[in-house]
């Protein structure tokens, strides 16, 4: 398509000239006057020949017009689908088959095995690589986005582009040569590459040395396919693929905090944080002072000043009048990192204070940190004088001196002097002074919308407008910050510096491979075992599942760390500095009631109902003889331990989540909040269209609702943040946290929640043993039961105790629904289709 639009387009072009021209020239020759270029349209030019020439031109001129705007719209359609085609599809796609080349032998497997496994399901192949793929590529970019807004602003702001929004994708991709694209392509491939074998390929190598793989599950896959494998496969790279965007979109800012936190604690052991992190501007010390004018200076400052400014004469008499050498330069100078230069090598020859001053910082509307008001100092003009001082500049305002200059500050005052003057005009130069580091990333900095750096907050990029938080940040530190230092003194720094930077890289490669590690295979360990708590079958297990499972489990201890490190402002030393303060803050309560409370709650949740709930899960799912021993075997004890606390906490989890109603499944399948605002657009359409002017259903509604306000306190739930199971949560959290016996509740701990549940796993555990002794006492029962079997005979009376004591549970709402569908009832057969009428018992009969 390419070629043939060029080739069209040559064409096009080339016959453009010899159109019109020929024939018009060929005539204005024949009249015997000069070629022209302002030929009327209504004077016969072309005659014969040449007219019939000229209108086979016309004909053919607008086919090749049109042949070629439906070419370029054919490239532009083509060079779309083949740069998304290259971004969305064969690069994940390449990187998933990398990544599996890199790990194919701690797998135990080759690549023919692979290849047969895609003969036999290819399109699960492809999307398995695929998802694999895009799965790492999101990873990166997440995790390099983040590290842009941690580190300071001068190291990776300036090299990597930021997101942005694209609210015209396809015009972007079109406008874009594709010189540009196959660019950023390869710089794409390149890095992603790299950063596989770094933190993939290599840790693959090191597990297989060490023989390591055989310990991870990860590497000893385990699935169960309950459909086709073919169906079955994709669908679930689908959710996970789904689950992996959405954790992402929601948890990307504390994969940036983790950096943070990261960075703060390598940078403190190593002294670099003020090299790598943003810091606030805490205050400012004075360096020194000097003059404005030479002839204020002594002469031990005009000596150095010569040595150090090779352009400024040696003869002090020649200065007397001018201004001092420094300020000149400066004034000569326009880039902010030579004007620092310039400042940093002569604080030697400045006037030290006798004592540090210090002065605190006033913020301007924009954020940037200053020592005073004024932006400028204006210095006396030397565009006259005849001295060798000269400012050689045509600007009006060359003699203006800025204030700020990277991290100094430069005031202008009079001062005592200590030559023949006894008040001297000078400058002191200030030096900003670092305060605490910059929480990064800024919430919110990611948004998409109207506003970019300054709005967001996030690090600038290209000529858009500094935030207020990029402002107000120090100036970065910079590694070698000694000028004067001789060559083996800077050697010495380098290296010291080299090798505090392969520290860094070094320990973040090994903790970024055992946290991946950690995390891909902690939740598959805990997921197996949870498995084995419920006692599923090995040939059962399916891995996606357990990792599943291991991650909800995992969930809320990993969030209850996260927040003690984040409560902690010295990394593990304040956690457990915090840890060591929250235990020396315990005080004992004055009465016994409380601590009975406290102690009977967690025996009858951490050990009764879990032992009664493992015996029912035991006996129902695996036999009554294998329970009925298990009093003998502490091994089996503590295995229905374990599934009773981990079934009975995870009913909990999913009551306090609401997990038991169609609010919560509405919200996930329609959105956060949906269900509920649905709910009520149709509360309130019904309402419309219930019609305010019919009394008797406005009596009846006004009725009902009394009637559901006069039970509403009555009423009693498990789930939602006013359920019991959150009130119990409520208070061991406030128990636990602060040591507040207050908070201990007799009500809610143990009325509300323990005995309930206590309550009702005795009676299921009673049904069953009496169903059990009946077995063995009474003949009748003893025959059916060895007909059907024990385990039968016990799974049926432990479905009719449960269906029971639901019943018995659940009389006010079996209750509730039957008056409902009793009026339900009665409204069908006995007032729909008729005419109501309001009953006037004083109205005469007619």
């Amino acid at each position: 398509i390419f070629l043939l639009k060029a080739i069209v387009t040559v064409a096009t072009r080339s016959r453009e000239p010899a159109a019109t021209p020929r024939g018009a020239r060929e005539n204005e020759r024949l009249r015997g006057r000069a070629p022209r270029d302002d030929v009327r349209d209504d004077v016969p030019l072309l005659v014969g020949r040449d007219r019939e020439e000229a209108d086979i031109d016309e004909d053919n001129e607008p086919i090749g017009k049109r042949f070629l705007g439906f070419l370029e719209c054919a490239g532009a359609i083509a060079k779309v689908v083949i740069l998304l085609f290259i971004k969305m599809l064969l690069l994940p796609l390449m990187l998933g088959i990398w990544l599996d080349l890199a790990t194919l032998s701690l797998f135990e497997t080759t690549w023919s095995e692979r290849i047969d496994y895609a003969g036999t399901d290819l399109f699960g192949s492809i999307f398995l690589h695929w998802v694999t793929g895009i799965t790492f590529m999101l990873l990166v970019t997440v995790s390099v986005l983040q590290l842009r807004e941690v580190a300071h602003p001068d190291i990776l702001a300036r090299v990597i582009r930021p997101q942005e929004p694209q609210p015209d994708l396809l015009g972007n991709l079109l406008q874009e040569s594709g010189a540009t694209h196959t660019k950023r392509v390869l710089l794409s491939l390149g890095i992603y590459a790299a950063l596989l074998a770094i933190h993939i390929w290599l840790p693959a190598r090191l597990l297989l040395a060490y023989d390591m793989g055989k310990y991870l599950p990860l590497f000893q896959p385990k699935f169960c396919h309950v459909l086709m494998p073919q169906i079955q496969v994709p669908a679930e790279l689908f959710v996970f693929h789904l689950c992996m965007l959405g954790v992402l979109e929601k948890y990307k800012n504390n994969i940036g905090e983790m950096q943070h936190h990261w960075l703060l604690f390598m940078g403190n052991y190593l002294g670099i944080t003020n090299q790598i992190l943003p810091r606030e501007v805490g205050q400012f010390s004075l360096v020194g002072t000097l003059p404005v004018f030479a002839e204020d200076a002594s002469p031990c400052q005009l000596e150095n000043t010569t040595s150090t400014f090779h352009d400024v004469g040696t003869s002090v008499k020649s200065h007397n009048d001018d201004i001092y050498p420094l300020w000149n330069n400066l004034l000569s100078e326009t880039e902010s990192m030579k004007r620092q230069e310039l400042i940093r090598s002569s604080i030697h020859i400045m006037d030290r204070p006798e004592a540090p001053r210090y002065e605190n910082v006033t913020t301007r509307r924009d954020g940037k940190k200053l020592l005073s008001s004024h932006a400028y100092i204006r210095l006396p003009s030397a565009l006259s004088t005849n001295k060798l001082v000269v400012k050689t500049s045509n600007d009006a305002t060359s003699n203006l001196l800025p204030t700020i200059i990277g991290p100094y500050r430069l005031k202008q005052g009079i001062f005592p002097g200590k030559q023949r003057r006894a008040k001297v005009s000078s400058i002191e130069v200030w030096c900003e002074e670092v305060g605490k580091p910059i929480p990064r990333p800024p919430e919110g900095w990611d948004d998409l919308g109207v506003g970019g750096a300054e709005r967001h907050g996030r690090w600038a990029w290209g000529d858009e407008h500094l935030s207020e938080i990029e402002n107000s940040v120090a100036v970065r530190i910079p590694f070698f910050n000694d000028p004067a230092a001789n060559r083996w003194r800077k050697a010495f720094t380098l290296t010291r510096v080299a090798a505090k930077m392969m520290f860094l890289l070094f320990v973040s490669w090994f903790a970024i491979s055992v946290v991946l590690c950690a995390v891909i295979n902690f939740p598959l360990h805990t997921g197996h075992f949870a498995l084995y708590l419920l006692r599923t079958p090995d040939d059962c297990v399916h891995d996606p599942l357990a990792f599943a499972i291991g991650v909800l489990l995992l969930f809320p201890f990993v969030c209850a760390i996260v927040k003690l490190f984040a409560a902690s402002d010295y990394g593990i030393r304040g956690v457990f500095s915090l840890l060591l303060n929250w235990v020396r803050s315990f005080r004992p309560h004055q009465t016994h009631e409380k601590v009975k409370t406290l102690t009977t709650f967690f025996v009858l949740w951490l050990v009764v109902c879990p032992v009664e709930l493992g015996f029912l899960h035991s006996s129902f799912f695996l036999g009554v003889r294998h329970s009925s021993d298990w009093y003998a075997h502490t091994h089996t004890l503590l295995v229905n331990w374990g599934t009773g606390t981990l079934l009975l906490n995870s009913w909990a989890f999913m009551c306090y989540f609401q997990m038991f109603t169609k609010k919560f499944w509405a919200d996930i399948v329609m959105g956060d909040g949906q269900g509920d605002a649905n709910n009520e657009n149709q509360d309130n359409e019904g309402a419309r269209q219930g019609g305010m002017d019919n009394p008797a259903r406005n009596a009846v509604r006004e009725n009902e609702a009394h009637r559901n306000d006069t039970n509403e306190s009555t009423n009693f739930t498990w789930q939602g943040e006013d359920g019991a199971i959150a009130r119990v949560i409520d208070s061991i959290q406030a128990f636990a946290l602060g040591w507040e016996w207050d908070k201990v509740d007799k009500q809610s701990l143990l009325q509300d929640c323990a005995l309930p549940v206590l309550k009702h796993l005795s009676i299921s555990c009673a049904v069953q043993i009496a169903a059990l002794s009946f077995t063995l006492v009474l003949p009748l029962v003893k025959v059916i039961g060895r007909q059907i079997g024990p385990n039968a005979f016990f799974r049926t009376f432990a479905v009719v105790g449960v269906v029971v004591d639901f019943i018995n549970s659940s009389k006010l709402s079996l209750q509730s629904w039957f008056q409902a569908a009793h009026r339900i009832a009665r409204d069908d057969r006995y007032l729909i289709g008729e005419i109501l009428l309001n009953y006037s018992p004083h109205q005469a009969p007619t």
